[in-house]
């Protein structure tokens, strides 16, 4: 779709056809009426939880006159990402693309969302869990820890660990389920003791069980 269009759609100028909205389906997920409607009227307890910090970038990208592509182009933080923080599908982005996003749109993050960020995602005794892109180079976290994969319907998929996240999933690059809807977005917490690495991985896909679709068999390999 050319950018024209897809603005348009975003101002309310326009609909998408049968064809265009299954495309969108494919890289944005399903459309979720309830949920849009508790939005417009403004019903909170429909609302889902950890949305602070993308209440804040839709709002100030709305002040900034910007598109989703726009605030995109201007960052270099893939508009599907851009997406999954607005409606709250990812609500931590990582210090760097947090900072990318401030300096498109000109605007710094209040501190009670920062606040707000830090107390919803906080693991106790091991520190945040940090959302990324996996599809973007520049937004995978190079530290050691536990990530999680999610799909298009923020179903985990995949639980790994590694001494090197980015180097980890840049392994998973060749794999034919790496792509959207199959991997959508991303999720971490940094462990750096590697027994407890472990550990956190295995009761993670133990507890997933057959969610974790791809790797549901708890494989034991080497933590690389």
């Amino acid at each position: 779709m050319s950018q024209a269009t897809v603005s348009n759609w975003e101002k309310g100028k326009g609909k998408p056809d049968d064809a265009e909205l299954q495309k969108l389906t494919t890289v944005l997920g399903k459309f979720d009426a309830a949920k849009n409607s508790a939005l417009a009227d403004g019903d909170e307890d429909e609302i889902a939880d950890g949305k602070a910090f993308g209440d804040w970038l839709r709002k100030a990208r709305e002040d900034a006159e910007m598109t989703a592509h726009e605030l995109s182009e201007a960052s270099g933080v893939s508009q599907v990402q851009i997406y999954n923080l607005e409606t709250g599908r990812s609500s931590n982005p990582r210090p760097t693309t947090r900072k990318r996003l401030e300096k498109a749109l000109k605007a710094s993050v209040p501190d009670d969302v920062k606040e707000d960020v830090e107390e919803e995602q906080s693991i106790e005794g091991l520190g945040q869990l940090t959302d990324f892109d996996p599809h973007d180079v520049n937004d995978r976290p190079s530290c050691s820890g536990v990530y999680v994969f999610y799909d298009v319907s923020q179903r985990p998929v995949y639980v790994g660990k590694a001494k090197s996240i980015t180097t980890r999933v840049k392994d998973h690059e060749e794999k034919f389920w790496f792509k959207r809807p199959i991997v959508d977005n991303a999720a971490y917490v940094e462990i750096t003791d590697e027994t407890l690495r472990h550990q956190v991985e295995q009761v993670l896909i133990k507890f997933l069980k057959s969610n974790a679709v791809i790797n549901k068999q708890s494989v034991e390999r080497d933590d690389e």
